[in-house]
């Protein structure tokens, strides 16, 4: 039984050839490859889509910070992150007070060096991350914990969208008030 009109198979040992030369296997690994393709382009919107709303809501939280100036970072992929971690440089506990983006920076190259034999120093940036994110929603949210959760149980992939939702949002906490311990 062929699927498609008007072809005839030719049974040639175990391989089944369709009239001009095209057989079963090759017709799998293009629908596989052609999957792949889609789901790569999916991923690839996807990211691209988080970026743009995690560059607008970190342009506008560095802004009601004080930080215009630095700013637009939150548009450059790599450098965001390390924009977030000095955002909240004054508001981690006191011990990591103006050391937690060359913490973060260190934390990065370990993991890329080392990730491939120690496969658990991967999640060290995602945890850094999430400690800093944590001090950003305190500031932008009466429920900080919840948000870090969900951070942390979806790997990092709801901050982009978080840190959107907070870009309207006035700091709660003001910058006197916070003691970082």
């Amino acid at each position: 039984m062929c699927a498609f009109k008007k072809c005839e198979t030719i049974s040639d040992g175990n391989k089944i050839k369709y009239k001009g030369g095209t057989n079963l296997e090759d017709l799998f690994f293009a629908g596989f490859f052609l999957a792949m393709m889609v789901f790569a382009g999916i991923f690839i919107i996807g990211g691209f889509i988080f970026f743009i709303l995690q560059a607008i809501g970190l342009f506008s939280i560095a802004k009601k910070e004080g930080r215009g100036d630095i700013a637009w970072l939150a548009w450059i992929p790599i450098v965001s992150q390390f924009l977030l971690m000095f955002l909240v440089e004054k508001y981690v506990h006191v011990g990591l007070r103006g050391k937690i983006t060359l913490l973060y920076g260190i934390a990065i190259v370990v993991s890329i060096f080392f990730g491939y034999f120690l496969p658990f120093v991967l999640f060290i940036p995602l945890v850094a991350l999430c400690y800093a994110f944590y001090f950003i929603a305190d500031r932008y949210s009466d429920n900080p914990l919840f948000h870090v959760a969900i951070a942390f149980v979806s790997i990092g992939c709801s901050i982009p969208i978080q840190l959107f939702m907070f870009r309207h949002t006035e700091p709660l906490v003001d910058e006197s008030a916070s003691t970082g311990t």
